[in-house]
C-alpha cells in the first residue's frame, strides 16, 4: 500500500506540475524532440518501474527524440529522489563502519573546519561562530575580553576592519550567505552599507560563521570575478574501503552575486577528469536559462578551459575521504588560489543530477549505492 500511495503522490506531482516535467524548454534545441504524449507516458513508466518520476528529464536531454526509454535506464541513474535516498542512508549507516552517521561532519560547517584544520588540509580560516546567540568560537587576534556579554564582543569585533564571508553553519545552497567586509568600522553586507544592529540581527537570527575570504586564482576569477567559484567533485568508498572519484564541476556564479551555486542562478560546467578542463556546455536552473557555452556575463568559452591544480585538488580529496571514512560518499566544494586547492565544504546529501547532465548517464557507478 506504501509503494502504491507514493506513486499516486508522485503522479499528483506530475499532473500538477505538466508545465516543468511534460512541456518544458528543451536544452538540446538542436535536436528532434519526442511528442508531450511520449515525454508523459515515459515519466508515468519512471513512477511505475521505480515509484517516481524524473525531475531533472529535460535537463538530462531525455526529450530528444533519438533516447530511447531503454538507453535511458540502462546509462543514466533514474530517479533522482529515490538515488538521494540511498545517498543519506549510506551515509547515516556505512555499510563498512556500521550505524554511525557519517553526514555528521560535513553537515556543520565549524566541525568540518576543526577537522580539515587537524589534518593541515587547507580551508578558510574560522573568524568567529555564533550558535544560539551565543559565542562558540572566536579568533583571539580579535577580541580576547572577559566580563562583558557576548552580544558587547560581537559589537567589539564587527567594529575591526576584516574582509570575510558569513553563512550559517548547517545551510545548504547557497542560502543565507554574505559577503562581510568591515573598514574603518564601516560595514558592507554584499557590497551595501548596513548598519552594526542589522548586521547583528542577521547573525544572531542563525548559527553563522565567519570565515576569512579566500582569494581564488586569476584564472578562476576570470570566469566571474564577484564570487568564488569552485570544482564540484564527487568520491564515493567502496565495500573494500577505497575511494574513487566519480565525476567533476565547476560552479560559476554571475556578476554581481555573492555565491556559485546552480540554484542561485549560477552556471554549472562540466571537467574531463584526465585533462582537468571544462568541457563544451554550461548547464542553467531552468528559470535561468539552458545551455551556453560561454559565461554569461564574462563571455569567457568553456571548451578546453584549464581548470589549475585539478589533479592536487583531486588528490587531496581522495587523501580527506580517506581520513573521513565513516562517509560513504561525499561530494566536495573545492577553490583553487594562486598556492593550490583550497577546500570550502564537504556535502554528505550531495545531487546526482548536474554530474549526469554533463557526463552523461552514470549508471557504471550506481553499483557503489547498493543499500
Amino acid at each position: 500500500m506504501r509503494g502504491l500511495y507514493q506513486r499516486l503522490k508522485s503522479f499528483i506531482v506530475l499532473i500538477k506540475h505538466y508545465d516543468r516535467y511534460i512541456i518544458a524548454p528543451s536544452y538540446y534545441m538542436e535536436y528532434e524532440h519526442k511528442s508531450s504524449v511520449r515525454i508523459f507516458l515515459e515519466q508515468l513508466y519512471f513512477i511505475l518501474r521505480y515509484g517516481d518520476f524524473e525531475p531533472y528529464y529535460f535537463t538530462y536531454g531525455f526529450d530528444r527524440k533519438n533516447m530511447s526509454i531503454r538507453e535511458i535506464c540502462f546509462s543514466y541513474i533514474v530517479p533522482y529522489y529515490l538515488f538521494q535516498k540511498k545517498v543519506n542512508r549510506l551515509n547515516t549507516i556505512n555499510p563498512v563502519y556500521g550505524i554511525f552517521h557519517g553526514r555528521s561532519i560535513t553537515a556543520d560547517k565549524f566541525y568540518f573546519s576543526i577537522f580539515l584544520n587537524s589534518f593541515g588540509i587547507p580551508t578558510p580560516k574560522v573568524l568567529c561562530f555564533v550558535k544560539g546567540r551565543n559565542i562558540i568560537y572566536m579568533d583571539s587576534k580579535f577580541v580576547n575580553i572577559e566580563g562583558v556579554t557576548d552580544r558587547e564582543k560581537l559589537k567589539i569585533f564587527f567594529s575591526m576592519d576584516m574582509d570575510a564571508f558569513a553563512k550559517p553553519s548547517d545551510g545548504q545552497l547557497g542560502n543565507g550567505v554574505f559577503s562581510l567586509q568591515v573598514k574603518n568600522k564601516q560595514i558592507y553586507k554584499n557590497g551595501h552599507i548596513v548598519t552594526l544592529d542589522e548586521l547583528l540581527e542577521v547573525i544572531l537570527s542563525a548559527d553563522y560563521l565567519i570565515q576569512e575570504r579566500v582569494y581564488q586564482h586569476p584564472a578562476m576569477a576570470a570566469l566571474c570575478s564577484s564570487t568564488l567559484n569552485s570544482i564540484r567533485l564527487q568520491t564515493v568508498m567502496t565495500k573494500e574501503g577505497k575511494v574513487i572519484p566519480f565525476g567533476a564541476g565547476l560552479r560559476i556564479g554571475r556578476e554581481g552575486s555573492s555565491v556559485d551555486n546552480w540554484a542561485k542562478g549560477g552556471t554549472f560546467v562540466g571537467i574531463d577528469m584526465q585533462k582537468g578542463r571544462l568541457l563544451e556546455n554550461g548547464f542553467l536552473k531552468p528559470q535561468y536559462g539552458t545551455i551556453t557555452k560561454r559565461h554569461l556575463d564574462s563571455g569567457v568559452v568553456f571548451k578546453d578551459y584549464e581548470i589549475p591544480f585539478f589533479r592536487e585538488a583531486v588528490d587531496l580529496a581522495l587523501e580527506l575521504h580517506t581520513k573521513m571514512y565513516r562517509c560513504h560518499s561525499v561530494g566536495w566544494d573545492i577553490a583553487i588560489t594562486e598556492k593550490g586547492p583550497v577546500f570550502i565544504e564537504g556535502n554528505g546529501l550531495w545531487e546526482i543530477s548536474l554530474l549526469q547532465a554533463v557526463h552523461g548517464g552514470l549508471k557504471s557507478f550506481e553499483k557503489y549505492f547498493i543499500v
